[in-house]
């Protein structure tokens, strides 16, 4: 009993620095780094370099959806059907998953890297200190997944857990910053007006990322503009809708950027390789995982 105690807090304390060390939470702290940057130097770069920061992203928020997608669909496999069966071998197909979130993460690679032009100070120190929070959170969640979640889901389930109270922490703050900030007065102002005054373009070479930018910025302020309608009960109906379509949007807008920030951090740390191996062999004669 006394030597299974002495592996267990060895296995403990291993544990800890595989995901506390310095160097997971520094490619963490670079992922803002890099956007940060961006958003100060966007004046000077052009079109190329929207490119390669696209094609950057795409890999990295690739890694964090593939590793929740093989490990959600190899646990259904587990779990429900019978490996020598045609559904089974059907579901198997790793390299379609995997292009298929790819086209994903293309697309969400592109709202990120145009989302982080329109970022203000505030949102900027609020994800450094989720960064940090990452880097607390997963060791905690990997040590008490042990015992209660398989040894080959247990890094990725910590991961996906980290994942959604980044998520939950950045939305609630885009909310509560929504609806109880005293920011630009729109009082008085119709939603036409404020889609034209909202949208403000960065000094980008790059015309179509300006444009993109554009678009996000009057749906963020037209969900200001639909808070402080909202709240003066608009007689006139079809302001009333515009102001709850605003308001949806808006909060939909706060909820996929605060999802593809964290999705990038959750990213780099991401290991869908290992999944990848470990789906050749049986469940059963699994030993471990690889974090």
């Amino acid at each position: 009993m006394r030597a299974r105690g002495t592996a267990t807090a060895t296995q403990g304390r291993q544990d800890g620095v595989t995901y506390s060390d310095i160097p997971r939470l520094l490619t963490m702290v670079l992922v803002w780094l890099v956007l940060l940057a961006w958003h100060f130097l966007a004046g000077r770069s052009g079109c190329l370099t929207v490119i390669g920061l696209v094609a950057l992203f795409t890999l990295v928020l690739t890694q964090s959806a593939t590793e929740m997608a093989l490990a959600k669909r190899q646990a259904f496999i587990d779990a429900c059907l019978d490996p020598g069966g045609g559904l089974a071998r059907l579901l198997g197909r790793r390299y379609l998953l995997v292009a298929l979130e790819a086209a994903k993460s293309l697309g969400l690679a592109v709202f990120l890297v145009v989302s982080a032009l329109i970022l203000a100070p505030r949102q900027w120190s609020l994800m450094f200190a989720v960064v940090l929070l990452l880097g607390l959170l997963l060791p905690r969640f990997y040590g008490a997944f042990a015992g209660q979640v398989r040894e080959r889901y247990r890094y990725a389930t910590a991961r996906s857990w980290t994942l959604w109270c980044s998520v939950a922490l950045l939305w609630l703050e885009a909310l509560i910053v929504l609806f109880f900030s005293s920011g630009e007065n729109f009082m008085g102002l119709r939603w036409q007006e404020i889609i034209v005054h909202g949208a403000r373009e960065p000094d980008i070479q790059c015309a179509l990322v300006a444009q993109l930018a554009a678009v996000l910025s009057s749906l963020d302020a037209l969900g200001f503009w639909s808070v402080q309608n909202l709240q003066r009960n608009l007689g006139d109906l079809p302001q009333t809708l515009v102001a709850g379509l605003g308001l949806l949007a808006a909060m939909g807008l706060a909820f996929l950027r605060a999802y593809v920030f964290s999705l990038a951090l959750i990213g780099v740390v991401a290991r869908p390789w290992a999944l990848w191996r470990l789906e050749a062999r049986p469940a059963g004669r699994l030993a471990g995982g690889s974090g």
